[in-house]
């Protein structure tokens, strides 16, 4: 009985590190995703997270999501990103934006090209590639203005 269980503890352990590898190999290969979250509206303006300072009025989304690749795809999608209590939006484009190891330097916030922001919806889709900082420790990924000032982040 002791040595079925130490047989099966064993192939637990050895199932589990073959399993970790092909994901660490996976993940040097290019198109793994290592984050896929909802995003959320700016609560109170000026707040800073991960090295990036909100805009300076606060801001509610309808929907929203984002993902990151292994290979520095950045997609995300916004609707109904508003000012808040008026609902509508103003600005005309905006940016997608990852910050990596807690944005401990300008070289850990890399920004997307400047997207279309629908005027009065909110509505933007990014989809770039952008070169991260490597490591690339503890993404978070922001919507901003053009100015940089967050609208929208992953929660």
């Amino acid at each position: 009985m002791r040595r079925s269980l130490r047989f099966a503890i064993a192939t637990a352990l050895l199932a589990g590190l073959v399993l970790g590898t092909g994901t660490v190999a996976a993940a040097k290969g290019g198109h793994h995703k290592i984050l896929d979250v909802q995003l959320v509206g700016l609560a109170a303006p000026r707040t800073v997270i991960a090295g990036v300072v909100g805009a300076g009025h606060a801001w509610a989304i309808d929907e929203g999501n984002a993902k990151l690749f292994s290979d520095g795809r950045l997609l995300i999608n916004v609707e109904g990103l508003v000012l808040t209590p008026e609902g509508t939006n103003p600005v005309t484009s905006g940016k997608g934006v990852v910050s990596c190891n807690g944005g401990a330097t300008s070289d850990d916030i890399v920004a997307s090209a400047s997207v279309p922001l629908s005027v009065p919806d909110g509505d933007a889709h990014v989809n770039q590639w952008l070169t991260l900082p490597s490591p690339c420790l503890n993404p978070v990924i922001f919507f901003t203005s053009n100015a940089l000032g967050w609208f929208a982040v992953s929660s």
